[in-house]
């Protein structure tokens, strides 16, 4: 669970190259995880964006009285295509937790998963739901499932997303809730915020406590604001209601380094 929990919380929020194509910039976004009013982590993204594709990097650490229970730390890759929204390539999410190196790796084309590896492998019950062939296609990673495309900021919501972890297909479908004022370094304006239902599909053991906790009881809201002006939007700030806690995560940077 902790693999998802991590992939999760890397995909709520959104490299510089020598040559890069016409209308390519580049992006610079950090975000503080709080939970019990404390900050228990923090990630740093650097995003390149053009035309036709995006690339991703980032990092992640646990802070404050996070690292009194646990040392986690890891890095994290993602890329794909752009054309009427993200597709994703490639998603390779990389930690070390308390000592225990962990990865999950994803490969996609057209939207289908052709490759997928988790180390340490998950572990399958008697009840696990395998994914079908037709579950792993017109997917996109934790990440690409974030950069959302839309004609405008009311419109973001009106879509469900299908998502895969490496293990979990699950699909989040979103509705409108609020457009709220938000400021951050480097940005100040308006994000709409959605509500977000978590919906598993395959690819967890059916008598997972956690989650069909998040199924049946969980809430998710998430809200987004424009990535310049790609016409894609980026989580600025999301809370999650989880079993026995509530974790938000917040954008303190969101900003356009280049065009």
């Amino acid at each position: 669970m902790r693999r998802k929990v991590t992939a999760a919380l890397a995909a709520l929020a959104a490299s510089a190259v020598s040559t890069q194509p016409a209308n390519s910039a580049n992006y610079a976004s950090e975000y503080s995880v709080t939970a019990f009013g404390l900050r228990i982590a923090s990630t740093r993204f650097e995003s390149t964006i053009d035309d036709r594709s995006y690339s991703i990097n980032a990092s992640m650490r646990a802070r404050g009285v996070a690292r009194l229970f646990t040392t986690t730390a890891g890095t994290l890759n993602a890329s794909g295509d752009i054309g009427g929204g993200a597709q994703s390539s490639s998603f390779d999410v990389r930690y070390t937790d308390n000592g225990r190196d962990k990865r999950t790796v994803i490969s996609l084309s057209g939207g289908r998963v052709t490759a997928a590896s988790n180390t340490p492998n998950v572990s399958k019950g008697d009840d696990w739901i395998e994914p079908t062939p037709a579950q792993l296609s017109g997917v996109l990673d934790p990440i690409g499932a974030m950069l959302i495309p839309a004609p405008s900021l009311r419109q973001v919501c009106a879509r469900t997303i299908s998502t895969f972890s490496g293990a979990l297909r699950a699909d989040l479908k979103m509705s409108y809730l609020r457009t709220i004022p938000f400021s951050a370094k480097g940005f100040s304006g308006d994000a709409v915020t959605c509500r977000a239902q978590f919906l598993p599909i395959a690819g967890f053991n059916r008598s997972k406590r956690e989650i069909n906790w998040m199924r049946d009881k969980g809430r998710i809201e998430i809200s987004f604001a424009p990535v310049g002006q790609t016409g894609l939007y980026a989580p600025v700030k999301a809370r999650v209601k989880i079993d026995g806690a509530t974790v938000n995560v917040t954008a303190t940077r969101f900003e356009q380094l280049t065009n």
